[in-house]
């Protein structure tokens, strides 16, 4: 799988090794950048496309939902994770489809929950036919069973259980899902 290529924008120093210090602790994200100025953090997004922005709400000049706005303006697969002290901006966090709002000082089981979701979401790459039958099977299907209870040949789910396989690194079903249940997919 691959890291989560991700962003912090913080005013605070203090917030911004935090974050930091918090996201350094899962091996698949990699931190590609930090930044004290909301202005360039925004252009290092744009410029850069991570996959994922840390940003808090509360910074002078450009607030972080301002940020998210413009993000969300944008042709861009930048996701946005609002950082506040404040539960009240979470509204309005909605309205710039951040993917996340975490409230301050973050919690590493909320961040550790938020991260699995992301890449749940977007970094597996498994389309919904490949995740039902990833649910068949640790249901104990085979293949002809699969394919006879979603209408579609035993052929057919052989091919998409390779794909699954390769997609997820895996090298057999017990692994693939125990993989599974570990992102919560099943």
């Amino acid at each position: 799988m691959h890291k989560i290529k991700t962003v912090i924008i913080d005013a605070d120093s203090k917030c911004l090794d935090r974050s930091s210090n918090l996201l350094h602790k899962f091996d698949d994200v990699e931190i590609v950048g930090t930044f004290k100025d909301p202005q360039k953090g925004m252009i290092f997004m744009l410029n850069n496309q991570p996959d994922l922005a840390f940003v808090q709400i509360e910074m002078p000049r450009l607030s972080g939902l301002e940020i998210a706005e413009e993000i969300s303006k944008q042709e861009t697969n930048v996701k946005v994770i609002l950082l506040s002290p404040y539960a009240h901006y979470a509204i309005k966090a909605l309205k710039f489809n951040v993917f996340d709002y975490l409230l301050c000082p973050i919690c590493i089981d909320e961040l550790k929950d938020s991260l699995l979701r992301f890449n749940v979401k977007y970094k597996t790459d498994l389309n919904n036919r490949e995740l039902q039958i990833i649910r068949e099977m640790s249901n104990g299907l085979n293949s002809q069973n699969i394919g006879n209870k979603l209408s579609i040949s035993k052929h057919t789910v052989d091919t998409y259980r390779r794909a699954i396989l390769e997609k997820s690194n895996c090298q057999n079903t017990p692994q693939l899902i125990k993989f599974a249940l570990k992102r919560g997919l099943i």
